[in-house]
């Protein structure tokens, strides 16, 4: 269900009230750019004084009304995420408040600072880094050294009791149930001979630990040219680390696009691999990531699949989808191909 904004307005406004003083105002009230949830910057000041005192610049995350709080809409299981990355120096927004009462919004929340910058869409990338001189290779060269830092943190330590690792066959058999909605049958059944190939060759023995389950550049703020956080840890997790590498690489592989439009500028991916390796001090190669290139295809093809059903039915239209729908078949065969089928 949609945010009413007006309503919203009225919440941040008791909201600040009650944590700052009686005579604050929140001003600036828009949605993020992104998919990630809902998500609302909105400045906080002192009222009469426009931007002569602000008391903050914030961003607020909250799940959706009336939907079951667990994975991706359970707001509150990122806290101690954030809390941790943060305390080990990845670059992420600095939480500010949460709150699981759910008196001010009808929903948990949590709030960070809101950050300058801009995140760096390959196919369409801000004018902004034309003006800073920052080439595509270094983009992509940072987007990995905060991959590295990521993946560097003990999770034992951290978050000892945040969640049991994901098992890879689970992760290949969560998709299940969405594939079997898909708008086509075809594609149905092209994701399920995927899905096969990918149980018959689990990789044995991975590296677990902390995963960000989406990331691409699309999550990467960058401000003066510099990293300055990676964002969106709603499908974060415990599990085999290099299924954000496969993710990465997926998401600028024109094999696995019908539009492979602004591609051709992604630096090669042995090379970016191989900076991961030296950051983590780990002995991967791209050979190593193929069956994570797998899995990361058959993901977003089954996503995709669910999504042109919900677009096409009229339950939930958003013609993004059907311009993303002539990669499907790309995004399941490029994922067959890797994995020697």
């Amino acid at each position: 269900m949609p945010v009413d904004v007006a309503t919203l307005q009225t919440q941040l406004n008791q909201w600040a009230v009650a944590h700052y003083n009686p005579d604050v105002v929140v001003a600036e009230l828009r949605a993020m750019p992104g998919h990630a949830g809902l998500s609302f910057g909105f400045t906080v000041q002192q009222r009469g004084s426009g931007s002569s005192h602000v008391h903050d610049r914030l961003v607020i995350r909250m799940p959706p009304a009336g939907v079951r709080r667990s994975g991706n809409t359970d707001v509150m299981r990122q806290v101690p995420l954030l809390q941790a990355l943060r305390r080990c120096g990845v670059p992420v927004a600095e939480l500010r408040w949460w709150d699981d009462d759910e008196q001010w919004f009808g929903v948990p929340f949590f709030m960070v600072g809101l950050l300058a910058g801009s995140t760096y869409a390959v196919r369409e990338p801000d004018a902004s880094f034309d003006d800073q001189g920052v080439s595509v290779a270094d983009i992509f060269m940072q987007a990995i050294d905060g991959l590295a830092k990521v993946h560097l943190v003990d999770w034992r330590v951290e978050l000892p009791a945040w969640q049991q690792p994901i098992d890879l066959v689970d992760e290949v058999r969560f998709w299940d149930p969405l594939l079997a909605k898909s708008a086509d049958p075809a594609w149905r059944a092209m994701g399920e001979r995927t899905r096969d190939l990918l149980l018959a060759s689990v990789p044995h023995y991975p590296t677990i630990g902390i995963f960000h389950g989406d990331f691409q550049t699309n999550n990467l703020l960058f401000h003066e040219g510099r990293l300055a956080a990676i964002l969106d840890w709603e499908i974060s997790g415990i599990g085999a680390q290099l299924l954000d590498l496969g993710w990465l690489v997926m998401m600028n592989d024109a094999a696995s696009w019908f539009d492979r439009e602004g591609l051709s500028v992604v630096p090669r991916f042995d090379e970016m691999i191989e900076c991961y390796a030296q950051a983590t001090q780990q002995p991967v190669t791209l050979d190593d990531v193929a069956w994570y290139r797998a899995l990361s295809g058959y993901r977003f093809g089954v996503i995709s699949c669910f999504n042109v059903m919900l677009h096409r039915s009229g339950k939930r239209p958003d013609a993004e989808w059907d311009l993303i729908a002539p990669s499907v078949p790309r995004l399941f065969g490029r994922a067959a191909e890797l994995l020697g089928g």
